[in-house]
């Protein structure tokens, strides 16, 4: 019994030349290829997930969508995966059932946009979810949008920050056409000190607040000249307000993404406040230099008329809004890296949105919450459709009418609110009012393109993910 026990717990030298599952089981050659080529297989599906997040993350898709799209892609692929995404940061979990065992990868990548590298990887989730292209084609086509280069030159850059600056001045904070070129040249001062202070990490953490000093001080030094300080500061960096990553927190918070949500609320707020201070604090610095700057400006009716200005009632005549309207928003799409042929889509989406948001408030007088929900619903209406019946991704232009409508200026202001401690100030005691006015504008903003998203997909979307709000 014993010898039997020792042959059956041991093997020849001849035995062990061969690979077993199981001593009585050989594999074979074709088994070893079988298996290499199924795990070559597995390893191409993740490395293609793993780059699709980055690229979904680096090109400006929804952020709240993201866990989603990823875990339809990765079912469609057969792949056992998890996602938790936090700013910036998306988590992935590789699971392997057969030999009990995990795999975490930490994708990190800053939030930017480029809708034309968006709307490819779009089409190319359409392309994996029906099954037309292979893993590797996959591959060699998300490597393939990721190198191409730049479609606009860095100088147009600048022309588009004094663009919206300009249009912004004259269309949302009552400024003059005089006013609106002196915020388009702080416009161009802003972009080309963007450019400069990005080449070097010191400048980094403080490159908003010191840039704001210096627009606060020139805004308040050309009292002089009749400029009033409002319109001129507040447009000169209205590409960077915070106002569409309030939206963008609500939407997350609607959406039980918790940690997201209030993470990036929290930066908006703060990033608010950051840039309030900034332009208080130059104001108060040319204020100290003249004081009767600041009090000449408080008394001005025209600047007065500036601080009450709306939709409805604008210093200039609302007539070139024919003409602003359409500028600002070519500004947007050279922002979102839209290319030339999708700016007639993207317009004419934002142009419904704000016209419905025009009638409501100047002839139908509807009621604040009414003119929060209805334009972005107007909005996320025609978005939608034009996926539906097109195919394409239109989450550029409804990107680019909630730009028309997010609250930016009201967060800036509650910060100015807040910093202005003197009666003659243009925001003193609005602050606190200026920052539920913003949440409360987000959220409208928020429950009308999710109402127009279940109108014209109740069911969800069949095989592609949503790519939308």
């Amino acid at each position: 019994m014993e010898t039997g026990s020792v042959n059956m717990s041991r093997r020849s030298s001849i035995d062990s030349m061969f690979t077993t599952a199981s001593q009585f089981e050989p594999i074979t050659l074709e088994d070893r290829i079988r298996i290499t080529f199924e795990i070559a297989n597995i390893l191409q599906k993740q490395e293609f997930l793993r780059k699709l997040v980055k690229a979904l993350m680096l090109y400006g898709a929804p952020a709240h969508r993201l866990e989603y799209i990823l875990r339809e892609v990765s079912r469609t692929l057969g792949v056992d995966a998890e996602y938790i995404y936090i700013p910036n940061v998306m988590f992935l979990t590789f699971f392997d059932k057969s030999t009990h065992t995990t795999e975490t990868h930490f994708i990190r990548s800053p939030q930017s946009f480029d809708m034309h590298k968006l709307g490819e990887i779009y089409r190319l989730e359409k392309l994996v979810s029906h099954g037309e292209v292979s893993v590797d084609e996959a591959l060699e086509f998300i490597d393939t949008v990721a190198n191409d280069p730049p479609f606009y030159p860095v100088w147009l850059t600048p022309i588009a920050y004094a663009l919206a600056s300009f249009c912004g001045c004259v269309m949302f904070y009552g400024g003059q056409f005089k006013e609106g070129g002196v915020a388009a040249a702080l416009g161009v001062f802003f972009a080309l000190y963007e450019l400069y202070t990005g080449r070097y990490v010191s400048f980094q953490p403080i490159w908003e607040i010191t840039v704001c000093i210096l627009i606060g001080f020139v805004s308040r030094a050309l009292w002089r000249f009749e400029f009033c300080f409002t319109p001129v500061a507040f447009a000169s960096f209205i590409m960077i307000l915070p106002g569409y990553s309030m939206a963008v927190a609500i939407v997350e918070l609607v959406s039980r993404q918790l940690v997201s949500g209030v993470v990036r609320m929290v930066y908006a707020i703060i990033y608010s406040f950051l840039l309030g201070y900034g332009i208080e604090m130059g104001s108060e610095i040319f204020g100290a230099i003249s004081p009767q700057s600041v009090s000449a400006q408080g008394q001005a009716e025209i600047c007065k008329t500036a601080l009450s200005s709306t939709t409805c009632v604008t210093v200039i005549p609302q007539l070139y809004y024919i003409m602003t309207v359409p500028l600002f928003a070519i500004s947007y799409c050279i922002y979102l890296r839209a290319r030339p042929a999708r700016w007639p889509t993207m317009i004419t989406v934002a142009t419904c949105g704000f016209v419905v948001n025009y009638l409501l408030s100047c002839y139908a007088t509807a009621p604040t919450q009414v003119l929060q929900v209805v334009p972005a619903f107007t909005v996320g209406f025609l978005g939608n459709l034009l996926t539906k019946f097109t195919g394409k991704m239109s989450l550029d232009a409804v990107i680019l009418g909630i730009f028309y409508m997010v609250p930016g200026s009201l967060g800036l202001k509650a910060a100015l609110g807040f910093f202005g401690g003197t009666d003659s100030g243009e925001f003193t005691n609005q602050g606190a009012g200026f920052a539920l006015s913003m949440i409360e504008t987000s959220i409208g903003i928020t429950i009308g393109l999710f109402i127009a998203t279940l109108v014209v997909y109740p069911k969800g979307s069949q095989h592609t993910p949503l790519m939308n709000f």
